[in-house]
């Protein structure tokens, strides 16, 4: 039986779309190879969201390349000698890479440039799917409708949404995922099904723009909370314009929903946020903290900060680095700004240089992390509930409800059990902790 394995980088989204391809090459009768093990076919799930992301992704194409040494040439002519043997130069032994995903889908010359790629193809969709098992020589009549389990994982993310209608001037995520799209409800409710069925307790609800599913967010938490054997919902992100009061509301009332939100800053100036195409201010967003917090009152936030974005001085900086410093943030993803092709932020004036732009974050990061440490020391001799993935030697590690790492260490097997932990002291991904009797 032939082999694959699959190469993920990016977002939960990408995650999930991986899983999809895991499906369809089970469906096909090929099997996962081992860790380790050398497969037939390599899959390259891939990002562009930076242009280290898309480095990242040709590395690894031509590392999978010097780890799987092969003729190319089959399957440049549509997969059509499956001998490579046959071949001049064959070696008898078969290895087809395929990039996938939003590299692909946004700059496919490039990647068909590179040799060591065999096939390059655009997102996740049964058009692609089909196509690519159909130049493998693997006849299927239809794409797989969703997954059954998330395989290699204790939480299972649920693609509900995909594509972007609005435009930040910075992304490039509209070109490469399309217009925003939702899953039928229906489809969406079947999937989770499955998904607790096998064994997954908490469910990461995942979407490019997660606001604009329809009919809502709000049907949508509503449905999937009642799902029997299902403990925990987690939002991956929401934009800030998207948390209206309705949505507050029923975050509330659900007791299974994280009290955990990531919702993206981006810059806290507001002129760089017009510049950004961000349609709310500063103040718009501390607001809104407030707002929620007042409504629920355990609810802790993270965010994402773009630093170094055409036209921010100093004093702009400034206005980001103090936004994190002063609001109720315990989480922080900071991103150095990346020129992306087609975008209108990679022709605005006042680029800035590589190196100012390290050096800053390199500060916001050093400072947030004290004040994460500061938030973290706080917790000490509280409890939350944990819902462990994997242990070596006696150490368990699980996320917490508020989206921190915490360590136990136990003899029993505990991976996905959702426990409840008491918590200790600071290590430096979390916390230390024990089970609470």
């Amino acid at each position: 039986m032939k082999t694959f394995k699959i190469i993920t980088f990016g977002c939960k989204v990408n995650q999930y779309d991986s899983q999809l391809w895991r499906a369809a090459l089970e469906q096909a009768g090929l099997s996962p190879s081992g860790p380790g093990q050398p497969a037939d076919i390599v899959l390259i799930n891939t990002c562009t969201v930076t242009a280290a992301a898309d480095q990242q992704a040709r590395q690894t194409l031509r590392k999978c390349r010097r780890q799987n040494p092969t003729l190319r040439q089959g399957l440049r002519q549509g997969f059509d000698k499956l001998n490579p043997a046959a071949q001049p130069g064959g070696s008898g032994q078969e290895c087809k890479i395929i990039v996938a995903g939003c590299y692909g889908q946004v700059n496919e010359k490039a990647l068909k440039d590179i040799p060591q790629a065999d096939l390059v193809v655009g997102r996740c969709s049964p058009e692609n799917i089909l196509s690519v098992l159909g130049k493998l020589g693997l006849s299927q009549k239809s794409a797989p409708e969703g997954i059954k389990a998330f395989s290699g994982h204790t939480r299972a993310f649920l693609k509900v949404q995909d594509g972007c209608d609005h435009r930040c001037s910075y992304c490039i995520v509209p070109l490469a995922r399309g217009k925003s799209r939702s899953r039928e409800l229906s489809d969406i409710m079947a999937e989770a099904g499955r998904l607790v069925g096998s064994g997954h307790k908490e469910l990461v609800l995942a979407g490019v723009r997660l606001g604009d599913f329809k009919p809502s967010l709000r049907v949508l938490l509503k449905s999937i909370h009642d799902i029997s054997g299902l403990e925990r919902i987690r939002i991956s992100s929401l934009e800030p314009d998207d948390a209206g009061d309705d949505l507050i509301e029923t975050l509330a009332e659900l007791p299974k929903v994280a009290r955990h939100l990531h919702l993206p800053l981006q810059s806290g100036d507001d002129r760089i946020l017009k510049l950004m195409n961000r349609p709310y201010s500063m103040k718009y967003f501390s607001t809104l903290l407030q707002k929620i917090k007042r409504a629920i009152p355990e609810m802790t936030f993270g965010t994402d900060i773009i630093v170094g974005f055409p036209g921010e001085g100093e004093q702009e900086f400034g206005q980001s680095y103090n936004a994190i410093k002063d609001l109720p943030l315990t989480n922080l993803h900071a991103f150095t700004y990346s020129k992306r092709p087609q975008t209108k932020a990679a022709e605005m004036p006042g680029q800035i240089p590589e190196g100012i732009n390290k050096e800053r974050s390199q500060r916001l990061r050093e400072m947030f992390a004290k004040k994460q440490h500061q938030y973290w020391s706080s917790l000490a001799g509280q409890s939350t509930p944990v819902l462990f993935e994997n242990g070596e030697k006696g150490a368990w590690s699980g996320l917490g409800e508020h989206y921190f790492r915490v360590t136990v260490r136990s003899d029993a097997g505990l991976r996905n059990k959702m426990l409840p932990v008491k918590l200790l002291t600071v290590n430096e991904q979390g916390l230390d902790g024990e089970l609470a009797d």
